[in-house]
């Protein structure tokens, strides 16, 4: 649900963009007043650590046709994403539920970079945090060789009723304006707090309001367009080879990033 990527390429732009004041330094251990400040980082799962997005895969092999209208509703923000998948679910019966379950294992594929990007992040005491809009059937077992150096956030589906129900595992809060399904902004609040800077990757949509709340986003496919649309501070990755150089310059960028000037 987030349109076509762009070429490969070193993340453009970067020493140009100067990103909001932090509200104070912080070490690694979010501790305030220390030189080297603490970084969160949060990373869309569907389209952005796995090649394709798993969920238009899903209703694009098993309900194409009822399905397609939901997908582009919901791609050009006429949907809620929340309404959108609940209802993408919905048209499968759960009796397919395993079938479901195992082409997504089968289909996933991790995009480039991300075993050294999630060792670039935990060698700087970096969080890292994978916050998907997407489910554990097969979020679970794509990152099961991480999951000592990732917080993961997912949802899961109910398949105890005659078609699949969504269950969302991080309601929108109080703050929010509702309809995210996952809410990323409800997460970026909780786990960002004590972070000097908030990083946000993504590909679409679904964190488009995350990517609002960050200091800088890495995006790509139709949240890259909004990002360039809304002005906010941001660079392109066709793979996370180019976020851990894009990260690496920003780190360079010393008191043009990190803290204030």
């Amino acid at each position: 649900m987030s349109g076509a990527p762009r070429g490969k390429g070193h993340p453009p732009g970067l020493a140009a963009v100067r990103a909001p004041e932090p509200a104070a330094a912080t070490d690694a251990a979010g501790r305030p007043g220390a030189a080297s400040p603490s970084v969160a980082i949060f990373c869309d799962f569907d389209g952005t650590i796995s090649e394709n997005d798993m969920i238009v895969q899903i209703m694009r092999r098993f309900v194409p046709a009822e399905a397609e209208p939901l997908i582009q509703a919901v791609t050009e923000r006429r949907m809620s994403v929340a309404e959108g998948v609940g209802r993408m679910f919905a048209l499968i019966p759960s009796v397919r539920f395993p079938e479901v379950a195992r082409f997504a294992r089968e289909t996933v594929r991790i995009r480039a970079g991300f075993a050294e990007f999630v060792a670039f992040c935990a060698a700087r005491g970096w969080p890292l945090s994978v916050v998907s809009g997407g489910f554990d059937f097969f979020v679970d077992p794509a990152l099961a060789p991480y999951r000592d150096k990732l917080r993961v956030f997912r949802n899961h589906i109910d398949t105890s009723g005659e078609r699949l129900r969504v269950v969302w595992s991080e309601p929108c809060d109080e703050l929010c304006d509702g309809g995210c399904g996952l809410c990323k902004p409800s997460v970026l609040r909780r786990y960002g707090q004590g972070a000097a800077r908030r990083i946000v990757i993504g590909d679409g949509v679904t964190d488009l309001k995350a990517a609002r709340m960050a200091d800088f986003v890495f995006a790509r496919a139709g949240l890259l367009r909004a990002c360039a649309e809304e002005g906010l501070p941001h660079a392109a990755f066709d793979d996370f080879h180019d976020i851990v150089r894009g990260l690496t310059e920003l780190a360079r960028g010393g008191d043009d990033f990190w803290r204030k000037p």
